[in-house]
């Protein structure tokens, strides 16, 4: 199964690195003390199509930005009220953790319903009880024609067995999509969550709302996030992903995707797909040198390239840009290539 996978992986990377376009990239976003990062995210050539901020309802910051906002409701508290929160922004779907439930803005479109309701420092809701909140207060959304997620369960080994307890309890439930969260090194472990929880429901979509490399080598972690986005990109029952997260250096780890100055660093360029448009200096003397850019959109910019994953955290020496990816005969050169050469890429 595992040389099926990566067979799947090598002959896809190289077409989906090309276009270097996806609507499945999202990203959780909640930063009052500087809502102007969002200004990143929100440009012409951001790659970024959905957000959610763990709440039911956007703060100003989001609700006025042009990127879809999807609510959360989080486990039981407040929930007789999310239904009418999601009306009211018209959204399309949900999302959902254990402890609340929240709303997007739109047309009713996704919910990521219960956040990690099997992980006892977040919703930690038992599967029973979760089952019964969602038959009265979540499934009559589906009537609306709102999306529903299905509760957002760790990676941790609680977290299928948890969701399998759900399924059973909720039948005929209206889950339209599986949210998931992982957190750790190496791409293996990774794939095979996502395979483990796809094999046990191959009918129902996937949305990564949360994921990251913990690792404390920033190449490592950088080569993690290249590959993953090229892989999940690759299969369809991944409709979803965002990257934890788009925030500035934390003390917890070096997956954040903006510079001190809320620039886009170097992950943040490769997972936005454009250049930083906006910066704002918030913290106190003595502080770092930063370089300021205009704050306006710049449509003219041209994409920062995402490559392709190879072994070691190398990337293809060979790289397409201008007009010639656009062609028949490159698509398919590409492909056949990936498929024939594999894992004997030139690299440098």
């Amino acid at each position: 199964m595992a040389s099926l996978r990566l067979a799947a992986f090598l002959s896809s990377a190289l077409v989906v690195s090309a276009f270097n376009v996806t609507s499945k990239r999202g990203m959780a976003f909640s930063a009052p003390d500087t809502p102007g990062d969002i200004a990143n995210a929100n440009q012409t050539k951001s790659q970024i199509s959905w957000q959610y901020d763990w709440g039911s309802s956007p703060p100003a910051y989001l609700a006025i930005d042009g990127i879809e906002y999807i609510p959360m409701q989080w486990g039981s508290v407040g929930i007789e009220g999310f239904a009418n929160s999601v009306k009211t922004q018209n959204a399309k779907t949900i999302l959902v953790r254990h402890d609340f439930f929240r709303g997007s803005s739109g047309r009713l479109t996704f919910e990521e319903a219960f956040n990690e309701p099997d992980f006892d420092q977040e919703s930690n809701i038992l599967p029973d009880d979760a089952a019964k909140l969602w038959k009265q207060y979540l499934e009559p959304m589906k009537a609306e024609g709102v999306r529903l997620g299905g509760p957002a369960i760790t990676g941790s080994p609680t977290g299928q067995p948890w969701l399998s307890q759900f399924m059973q309890a909720c039948t005929n439930c209206s889950v339209d999509f599986i949210p998931l969260h992982w957190y750790g090194e190496g791409v293996e472990g990774f794939y095979n969550y996502l395979w483990d929880v796809h094999n046990a429901y191959p009918k129902i979509p996937i949305w990564v709302t949360e994921y990251a490399s913990t690792s404390s080598n920033a190449t490592e972690v950088s080569s993690f996030l290249n590959a993953t986005m090229v892989y999940m990109d690759s299969l369809p029952w991944i409709e979803r992903y965002a990257w934890f997260g788009y925030f500035r250096p934390r003390e917890t780890g070096i997956y954040n995707l903006l510079g001190e100055d809320g620039s886009l660093n170097t992950l943040g360029q490769m997972y936005v797909g454009a250049k930083t448009v906006h910066t704002q200096i918030v913290t106190q003397a003595p502080t770092k040198t930063f370089t300021s850019v205009n704050g306006a959109d710049n449509p003219t910019q041209g994409l920062v390239t995402t490559y392709a994953s190879v072994p070691n955290g190398a990337t293809r020496g060979w790289s397409v840009f201008g007009a010639d990816h656009d062609s028949q005969a490159l698509r398919f050169g590409l492909a056949l290539v990936a498929c024939v050469v594999g894992a004997g890429w030139t690299v440098f």
